[in-house]
């Protein structure tokens, strides 16, 4: 087999034009042959498990004669680039997370949520509320954005009054 061996993460369309993410490679307890574990990539979740042999093989074209592709599964190109381009869409929501998780105190994380409110977003106000236990219950991102604020503000009262 001179075909790549599917990586964990790694999206394949399948010669019918389904796609599927690859979750693991794992080895089968009956013949002890390499086998690829796969889910659907897109509308309802399901889990699949195929000989890596089988999953990499040439498709039967007498058999499918109008098939676009010449394997079974192939490698998207193009999921990869949507990865990316997703990923520089995120960049800044992501450096900004890492950025608010390593803030030590809650008047820091204040400091820091109004010196960036303008490019905080839905994913970052989950990625915060969660890493501090707070169970968010608004709509909008500005009522969750003002939903922690006040949260914060008040932990950060409680605290000062604590320690003396």
């Amino acid at each position: 087999m001179d075909r790549r061996i599917p990586k964990k993460g790694d999206i394949y369309r399948h010669f019918k034009g389904r796609k599927y993410r690859v979750l693991d490679i794992a080895v089968c307890t009956e013949t002890g042959e390499d086998m690829v574990i796969f889910e659907t990539a897109e509308g309802t979740r399901r889990v699949f498990a195929s000989f890596l042999e089988t999953f990499l093989s040439p498709l039967d074209t007498s058999k499918y004669p109008h098939a676009e592709q010449k394997y079974r599964f192939e490698l998207c190109r193009d999921t990869k680039d949507s990865e990316l381009l997703r990923l520089k869409r995120h960049g800044n929501t992501t450096s900004l997370i890492l950025e608010f998780l390593d803030l030590n105190d809650n008047e820091e994380r204040i400091q820091f949520l109004q010196k960036h409110q303008a490019e905080i977003d839905s994913r970052f106000l989950t990625a915060a509320s969660e890493s501090l236990e707070f169970v968010e219950n608004s709509d909008t991102v500005e009522e969750r954005y003002a939903a922690l604020m006040r949260f914060l503000k008040t932990k950060s009262r409680y605290e000062s009054r604590r320690l003396r």
